[in-house]
């Protein structure tokens, strides 16, 4: 068996002859490091190949040389860890599996501090996901199944106190919306059913809630027959 043919490196030039990439080729495909320059003559990309796909990490520069992005590729397709950036600073960190988002998920304020952190499986939201302030207290907690809110959700103040709660199913308000004030007692509540209000929220001021509600399932009956029957 002949040994492999050693790499080759190729630049090209524009016609005033600036440099515009430097790539790697193996017996006439890419396979190496690849880098294309912007008008500036800075990088603007950075990349992996083997046998003629993209593999390996990969980096985009904005026109001043700050990082915009940084992938990586595993036989052409995304398949690793990402961060995207601002202003040189990371905006987005995910992980991608087989060319989709699948696993941790961060995102960042400008200032560099925590904005949203969660989890996306085969490319939508899956499981908890937790919103900040800038101040890097929690404003509100959700819960995702395949994309869609799914079950509780609290709002809270700069406090740490819940000062809403709502209840989800498959992406709609489904449940009873609960207001609380800042002391955490009840000072209204509404019923949902598919994203559409059944129970009026009492006046603003109550302090005690209203006796339980029947089952969700059964508010749902009583006002379908009581719209039925206004026809």
């Amino acid at each position: 068996m002949s040994a492999a043919n050693p790499p080759e490196t190729i630049e090209r030039r524009n016609a005033a002859g600036a440099l515009v990439e430097r790539a790697t080729f193996r017996d006439g495909v890419l396979d190496g490091p690849t880098v294309l320059f912007g008008p500036e003559r800075l990088a603007a990309v950075e990349i992996g190949f083997a046998a003629g796909v993209r593999d390996g990490p990969m980096v985009l520069y904005d026109a001043d040389g700050a990082v915009l992005a940084r992938l990586t590729y595993r036989a052409g397709v995304l398949d690793g860890p990402a961060t995207l950036y601002a202003a040189g600073k990371p905006l987005t960190e995910m992980t991608y599996a087989a060319g989709v988002g699948d696993g941790p998920l961060r995102s960042f304020t400008p200032a560099g501090g925590l904005a949203a952190s969660g989890a996306l499986r085969r490319g939508r939201l899956h499981g908890a996901f937790t919103i900040f302030r800038p101040d890097g207290s929690v404003m509100q907690r959700q819960h995702y199944a395949g994309g869609l809110l799914e079950g509780e959700q609290l709002d809270l103040d700069p406090a740490g106190v819940v000062r809403r709660r709502a209840e989800y199913r498959a992406g709609r308000l489904d449940g009873t919306v609960t207001h609380y004030d800042a002391a955490g007692q009840p000072t209204a509540h509404q019923v949902f059913v598919a994203d559409k209000e059944v129970t009026a929220a009492p006046p603003p001021g109550v302090s005690k809630m209203p006796k339980p509600q029947k089952p969700w399932l059964q508010r749902w009956w009583d006002a379908a027959k009581a719209l039925i029957g206004a026809q």
